[in-house]
Protein backbone atom coordinates (compact mmCIF):
# COMPACT_ATOMS: atom_id res chain seq x y z
CA UNK A 1 0.00 0.00 0.00
CA UNK A 2 2.81 2.34 0.53
CA UNK A 3 4.30 1.50 -2.66
CA UNK A 4 0.76 2.41 -4.51
CA UNK A 5 0.25 5.46 -2.05
CA UNK A 6 3.85 6.94 -2.97
CA UNK A 7 3.09 5.82 -6.82
CA UNK A 8 -0.08 8.30 -6.16
CA UNK A 9 1.48 11.13 -5.40
CA UNK A 10 4.17 11.02 -8.05
CA UNK A 11 1.05 11.92 -9.93
CA UNK A 12 -0.89 14.05 -7.89
CA UNK A 13 2.16 16.44 -7.29
CA UNK A 14 2.14 18.02 -10.48
CA UNK A 15 -1.21 19.03 -9.85
CA UNK A 16 -0.26 21.02 -7.41
CA UNK A 17 1.45 23.58 -9.99
CA UNK A 18 -1.29 23.03 -12.32
CA UNK A 19 -0.09 20.44 -14.22
CA UNK A 20 -3.35 18.61 -14.39
CA UNK A 21 -3.58 17.04 -18.23
CA UNK A 22 -4.93 13.43 -19.07
CA UNK A 23 -1.61 12.10 -18.24
CA UNK A 24 -1.34 13.12 -14.84
CA UNK A 25 -5.36 12.49 -13.66
CA UNK A 26 -5.10 9.04 -15.61
CA UNK A 27 -1.46 8.05 -13.46
CA UNK A 28 -3.15 8.87 -10.10
CA UNK A 29 -6.88 7.29 -10.73
CA UNK A 30 -4.91 3.76 -11.55
CA UNK A 31 -3.05 3.85 -8.81
CA UNK A 32 -5.36 5.11 -6.15
CA UNK A 33 -7.59 2.19 -7.90
CA UNK A 34 -4.56 -0.23 -7.35
CA UNK A 35 -4.48 0.91 -3.55
CA UNK A 36 -8.49 0.03 -2.90
CA UNK A 37 -8.00 -3.42 -4.32
CA UNK A 38 -5.06 -3.50 -2.20
CA UNK A 39 -6.86 -2.04 0.93
CA UNK A 40 -9.81 -4.20 0.41
CA UNK A 41 -8.36 -7.55 -1.07
CA UNK A 42 -10.21 -9.83 0.83
CA UNK A 43 -13.56 -8.21 -0.13
CA UNK A 44 -12.97 -8.28 -3.65
CA UNK A 45 -11.73 -11.92 -3.88
CA UNK A 46 -14.93 -13.27 -2.35
CA UNK A 47 -17.07 -10.61 -4.63
CA UNK A 48 -14.97 -12.37 -7.67
CA UNK A 49 -15.66 -15.81 -6.13
CA UNK A 50 -18.90 -15.32 -6.47
CA UNK A 51 -19.47 -13.50 -9.42
CA UNK A 52 -17.56 -15.98 -11.14
CA UNK A 53 -20.25 -19.00 -10.97
CA UNK A 54 -21.92 -17.01 -13.05
CA UNK A 55 -21.58 -17.52 -16.74
CA UNK A 56 -22.21 -13.75 -18.00
CA UNK A 57 -20.21 -12.65 -15.22
CA UNK A 58 -17.37 -15.04 -15.84
CA UNK A 59 -17.46 -13.68 -19.88
CA UNK A 60 -17.17 -10.12 -18.91
CA UNK A 61 -14.34 -11.00 -16.28
CA UNK A 62 -12.45 -12.63 -18.49
CA UNK A 63 -13.56 -10.46 -21.60
CA UNK A 64 -12.41 -7.34 -19.26
CA UNK A 65 -8.94 -8.62 -18.41
CA UNK A 66 -8.14 -9.67 -21.76
CA UNK A 67 -8.85 -6.03 -22.41
CA UNK A 68 -6.90 -5.08 -19.66
CA UNK A 69 -3.83 -7.16 -20.64
CA UNK A 70 -3.72 -6.23 -24.61
CA UNK A 71 -3.95 -1.88 -22.80
CA UNK A 72 -0.85 -2.80 -20.76
CA UNK A 73 1.28 -4.38 -23.53
CA UNK A 74 0.03 -1.43 -26.05
CA UNK A 75 1.38 0.79 -23.56
CA UNK A 76 4.52 -1.11 -23.04
CA UNK A 77 5.12 -1.51 -27.02
CA UNK A 78 4.37 2.50 -26.94
CA UNK A 79 6.80 2.83 -24.22
CA UNK A 80 9.51 0.85 -26.37
CA UNK A 81 8.60 3.34 -29.68
CA UNK A 82 9.63 6.42 -27.63
CA UNK A 83 12.51 5.18 -25.78
CA UNK A 84 14.21 4.08 -28.97
CA UNK A 85 13.43 7.71 -30.56
CA UNK A 86 14.77 9.53 -27.23
CA UNK A 87 18.07 7.89 -28.07
CA UNK A 88 18.55 8.44 -31.92
CA UNK A 89 22.24 10.44 -31.52
CA UNK A 90 22.10 13.02 -34.46
CA UNK A 91 24.19 11.81 -37.41
CA UNK A 92 24.68 15.13 -39.65
CA UNK A 93 21.73 17.22 -39.19
CA UNK A 94 21.03 20.23 -41.22
CA UNK A 95 19.72 21.79 -38.94
CA UNK A 96 18.23 22.15 -34.82
CA UNK A 97 14.84 22.51 -34.88
CA UNK A 98 13.88 23.38 -30.64
CA UNK A 99 10.07 22.79 -30.44
CA UNK A 100 8.33 25.32 -27.99
CA UNK A 101 6.46 25.18 -24.42
CA UNK A 102 4.75 27.09 -22.24
CA UNK A 103 5.84 30.95 -21.32
CA UNK A 104 5.31 32.32 -18.17
CA UNK A 105 3.01 35.35 -17.16
CA UNK A 106 6.11 37.32 -16.78
CA UNK A 107 7.72 36.21 -19.85
CA UNK A 108 10.35 33.94 -19.18
CA UNK A 109 10.09 30.22 -19.61
CA UNK A 110 8.53 27.47 -17.98
CA UNK A 111 10.63 25.04 -16.27
CA UNK A 112 10.23 22.26 -19.13
CA UNK A 113 11.07 25.07 -21.88
CA UNK A 114 13.88 26.20 -20.34
CA UNK A 115 15.48 22.67 -19.94
CA UNK A 116 14.73 22.63 -23.86
CA UNK A 117 16.58 25.61 -24.22
CA UNK A 118 19.53 24.45 -22.08
CA UNK A 119 19.78 21.24 -24.21
CA UNK A 120 19.48 23.39 -27.46
CA UNK A 121 22.79 25.95 -26.13
CA UNK A 122 24.49 22.91 -25.44
CA UNK A 123 24.16 21.02 -28.81
CA UNK A 124 24.78 24.63 -30.78
CA UNK A 125 27.94 25.32 -28.99
CA UNK A 126 29.35 21.88 -29.94
CA UNK A 127 28.25 22.20 -33.22
CA UNK A 128 28.68 25.50 -34.61
CA UNK A 129 28.22 25.03 -38.02
CA UNK A 130 24.40 23.71 -37.55
CA UNK A 131 21.76 26.64 -37.68
CA UNK A 132 18.97 26.75 -35.41
CA UNK A 133 15.25 27.15 -35.48
CA UNK A 134 13.42 28.39 -32.55
CA UNK A 135 9.34 26.87 -33.02
CA UNK A 136 6.53 28.06 -31.36
CA UNK A 137 3.68 30.79 -31.05
CA UNK A 138 1.80 32.98 -28.51
CA UNK A 139 -0.75 31.29 -26.56
CA UNK A 140 -3.56 33.20 -25.44
CA UNK A 141 -1.81 33.14 -21.72
CA UNK A 142 1.32 33.63 -23.31
CA UNK A 143 2.87 37.64 -23.07
CA UNK A 144 5.31 36.55 -26.13
CA UNK A 145 5.66 33.69 -28.25
CA UNK A 146 7.60 30.66 -27.08
CA UNK A 147 10.08 31.33 -30.07
CA UNK A 148 10.99 34.86 -29.43
CA UNK A 149 11.25 33.63 -25.55
CA UNK A 150 13.96 31.07 -26.72
CA UNK A 151 15.34 33.13 -29.38
CA UNK A 152 16.39 35.99 -26.63
CA UNK A 153 17.47 33.28 -23.73
CA UNK A 154 20.06 31.56 -26.27
CA UNK A 155 21.23 34.85 -27.35
CA UNK A 156 22.16 35.75 -23.55
CA UNK A 157 23.84 32.18 -23.48
CA UNK A 158 26.28 33.15 -26.03
CA UNK A 159 24.59 31.79 -29.41
CA UNK A 160 24.93 34.13 -32.54
CA UNK A 161 21.94 35.64 -33.53
CA UNK A 162 22.05 35.10 -37.39
CA UNK A 163 22.14 31.37 -36.62
CA UNK A 164 18.79 31.47 -35.10
CA UNK A 165 15.77 31.60 -37.12
CA UNK A 166 12.13 32.17 -35.89
CA UNK A 167 9.04 30.84 -36.47
CA UNK A 168 6.38 31.85 -34.45
CA UNK A 169 2.92 31.02 -35.68
CA UNK A 170 2.54 27.19 -34.73
CA UNK A 171 0.44 25.58 -31.90
CA UNK A 172 1.15 22.32 -32.05
CA UNK A 173 3.24 19.27 -32.53
CA UNK A 174 2.49 19.03 -36.08
CA UNK A 175 2.49 22.93 -37.03
CA UNK A 176 5.95 23.06 -35.14
CA UNK A 177 7.64 20.85 -37.90
CA UNK A 178 5.96 21.79 -40.83
CA UNK A 179 6.17 25.64 -40.58
CA UNK A 180 9.73 24.73 -39.55
CA UNK A 181 10.27 22.80 -42.49
CA UNK A 182 8.40 25.66 -44.83
CA UNK A 183 10.33 28.28 -43.49
CA UNK A 184 13.58 26.63 -44.48
CA UNK A 185 12.44 25.91 -47.74
CA UNK A 186 11.72 29.60 -48.38
CA UNK A 187 14.62 30.13 -47.43
CA UNK A 188 16.84 27.86 -49.69
CA UNK A 189 17.49 25.42 -46.82
CA UNK A 190 17.55 22.01 -48.15
CA UNK A 191 16.77 19.48 -45.39
CA UNK A 192 17.74 15.76 -45.15
CA UNK A 193 17.94 15.46 -41.33
CA UNK A 194 16.99 17.64 -38.62
CA UNK A 195 17.79 17.18 -35.27
CA UNK A 196 14.70 18.23 -32.71
CA UNK A 197 15.06 19.18 -29.42
CA UNK A 198 12.41 18.49 -27.46
CA UNK A 199 11.74 16.59 -24.00
CA UNK A 200 12.23 12.52 -24.59
CA UNK A 201 8.89 11.30 -23.82
CA UNK A 202 7.77 13.95 -26.98
CA UNK A 203 9.87 12.93 -29.55
CA UNK A 204 8.64 9.74 -30.66
CA UNK A 205 5.65 11.80 -32.20
CA UNK A 206 8.06 14.37 -33.71
CA UNK A 207 9.86 11.93 -35.75
CA UNK A 208 6.42 10.76 -36.81
CA UNK A 209 5.33 14.10 -38.03
CA UNK A 210 9.36 14.52 -39.87
CA UNK A 211 9.03 11.22 -41.18
CA UNK A 212 5.48 12.42 -43.08
CA UNK A 213 6.59 15.28 -44.06
CA UNK A 214 9.93 13.08 -46.00
CA UNK A 215 12.62 14.03 -43.72
CA UNK A 216 14.89 12.07 -40.86
CA UNK A 217 14.81 13.52 -37.48
CA UNK A 218 16.87 12.38 -35.12
CA UNK A 219 17.24 13.34 -31.20
CA UNK A 220 18.87 15.94 -28.84
CA UNK A 221 16.16 15.24 -25.49
CA UNK A 222 16.24 17.63 -23.21
CA UNK A 223 16.55 16.99 -19.26
CA UNK A 224 12.97 16.40 -18.62
CA UNK A 225 12.64 17.17 -14.40
CA UNK A 226 11.53 13.90 -13.38
CA UNK A 227 8.83 14.62 -10.75
CA UNK A 228 6.94 15.58 -13.85
CA UNK A 229 8.34 12.86 -16.49
CA UNK A 230 5.35 10.51 -14.99
CA UNK A 231 2.45 12.82 -16.03
CA UNK A 232 3.72 13.57 -19.22
CA UNK A 233 5.10 9.91 -20.42
CA UNK A 234 1.37 8.97 -19.29
CA UNK A 235 0.14 11.96 -21.32
CA UNK A 236 2.14 11.15 -24.19
CA UNK A 237 0.32 7.24 -25.19
CA UNK A 238 -2.66 9.58 -25.10
CA UNK A 239 -2.06 12.08 -27.85
CA UNK A 240 0.26 8.63 -29.81
CA UNK A 241 -3.37 6.87 -29.44
CA UNK A 242 -5.18 10.22 -30.49
CA UNK A 243 -2.54 10.44 -33.60
CA UNK A 244 -3.02 6.82 -34.85
CA UNK A 245 -7.08 6.71 -34.27
CA UNK A 246 -8.00 10.38 -35.86
CA UNK A 247 -4.49 11.24 -37.91
CA UNK A 248 -3.70 14.03 -36.21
Amino acid sequence: MAVELACSAVFFLPMTVGVTNVGAIFGAMVFLICLAVTAFFRQIKKLFRTLWTNKAWKIAITVSGGILGLLVLYACFLTVLMLCAANAVPKCPDTVIVLGCKVQPDGNPSLMLRKRIEAAYGYLEKNSEVICIVSGGKGDDEPISEAETMKSSLIEMGIDTNRILIEDKSVSTRENIEFSLKLLEEKGISVSEAAIITDGFHQFRASLIAKENGIESTAVSADTPKWLLPAYWFREWFALSHRFVFGS
